[in-house]
């Protein structure tokens, strides 16, 4: 009996080193509600992992066919999009689970499928930000009974630009330096500075608001002046000019050298790419994607907001501009693919930028770099920059 035991010990510690012993029972026990899915386009069906303990990320092979959104802990809806085929992935800790979905063209029928709600008639576009990226009427209202974070203003040096520099800064509810943060960077417009996603954005309600709810990590704000220059006011004489435009591309270099080193050194941060994000509005957008895009080791996460032009080379308001990358150069790196999350938001009402946005969207899809692109039914203004952020938000450092 004893050497019965001893062999089974050794058989059980063998299986454990080479991978073989079953999954843990938060995972071995759970299952989603359903392996395969005919729907209809413009149709929602609710799915879950029935017996998780965990959280469930989920994800679409391909959005235009189907897309999915968690709506709980261990739930989710799948939208189906148009016809064709997409298979939908649930990970819970190391398990994964999958439903493949088959989308058929809508027709006037008015049969349902069980537990099924109809969706309007209308095919949801893929582009359609309202529809797949909605947001609360109230997401930038302050709230009874929700503790916002502290605004306040620092000032730091900046050997880039010669001269003492300001920052807006939010600190979570409750900051403590015995707990560290991930930090979210904001980058203003092309008149603006540093006050603009407080003062327009409401940047510091809005993320205080998710915070509370639970549908955001705690995090600090950081809104910087991104006209790195001497001359950073507001609103300068020369705003239209490719000077001014120039300025906020220097700011990569007051954002390695001076800012980045501050807040680290200031405030109590997590590090690492996986907790350092970056948004920007109009010229901030495409400053965000600059900074975002040249230093993928910084950044894992990444958002424009009507982002203007100059990205690429282009000719606009009688400024000419080579742009800060090719079309070819424009695209997430293969160590990084998988691990960042890059979102591109524009307004159906913008005359601003017009469709230089749509472009970097373009881009991105031809180099095979997963991204989110959408309109919102704003123009170039932060209707669409508050819906942008409140997405962004819910996605970071997670």
């Amino acid at each position: 009996m004893k050497k019965l035991r001893k062999i089974i010990t050794v058989v059980m510690a063998l299986a454990l080193v080479l991978g073989f012993m079953p999954a843990s029972p938060a995972q071995a026990a759970a299952k989603i509600s359903q392996s395969a899915l005919s729907m209809k386009a413009g149709q929602t069906k609710t799915i879950k992992i029935k017996g998780a303990k965990l959280k469930v990320k989920w994800s679409s092979s391909k959005k235009s066919v189907a897309t999915v959104k968690s709506t709980g802990k261990a739930s989710a809806k799948i939208r189906a999009v148009k016809k064709g085929k997409a298979v939908i992935t649930a990970k819970m800790g190391k398990k994964k689970f999958t439903c493949k979905v088959t989308v058929k063209k809508k027709n006037n029928s008015t049969d349902m499928d069980d537990e099924e709600e109809e969706e309007p008639s209308a095919t949801v576009s893929p582009e359609d930000g309202d529809a797949n990226y909605p947001v609360p009427s109230d997401y930038k209202a302050k709230k009874d009974g929700v503790v916002y974070g502290q605004v306040k203003t620092d000032t730091y040096h900046s050997e880039t630009t010669g001269k003492d520099r300001k920052v807006n800064i939010v600190l979570p509810p409750n900051y403590s330096e015995d707990k560290q943060y991930p930090v979210m960077y904001m980058c203003h417009g092309l008149g603006q500075d540093h006050t603009q996603w407080v003062v327009e954005g409401k940047a510091d309600v809005l993320i205080g608001n998710l915070i509370a709810s639970g549908e955001a990590e705690e995090m600090i704000l950081v809104m910087p002046n991104c006209r790195a220059r001497a001359n950073d006011g507001a609103n300068p004489a020369d705003c239209w000019q490719i000077t001014n435009y120039q300025a906020f591309d220097n700011f990569i270099n007051d954002f390695q050298n001076d800012l980045k080193p501050y807040i680290e050194k200031t405030y109590s941060v997590k590090t690492g790419r996986e907790n350092t994000a970056i948004i920007g509005f109009s010229m901030g957008g495409r400053t965000a994607l600059h900074l975002g895009m040249k230093l993928q080791d910084t950044f894992g996460y990444v958002a424009a907001c009507c982002p203007a032009p100059g990205i690429f080379p282009y000719f606009f308001n009688n400024v000419r501009e080579e742009g800060l990358f090719t079309e070819d150069e424009f695209k997430i790196k293969d160590e990084y693919k998988g691990k960042t999350k890059l979102m591109i938001f524009a307004g159906l009402r913008d005359t601003v930028v017009g469709t230089y946005p749509k472009s970097y969207h373009e881009a991105l899809e031809k180099n095979g770099s997963e991204h989110i692109w959408c309109k919102f039914s704003g123009g170039h203004d932060f209707t669409t920059s508050g819906k942008g952020l409140y997405n962004f938000a819910k996605a970071c450092f997670k």
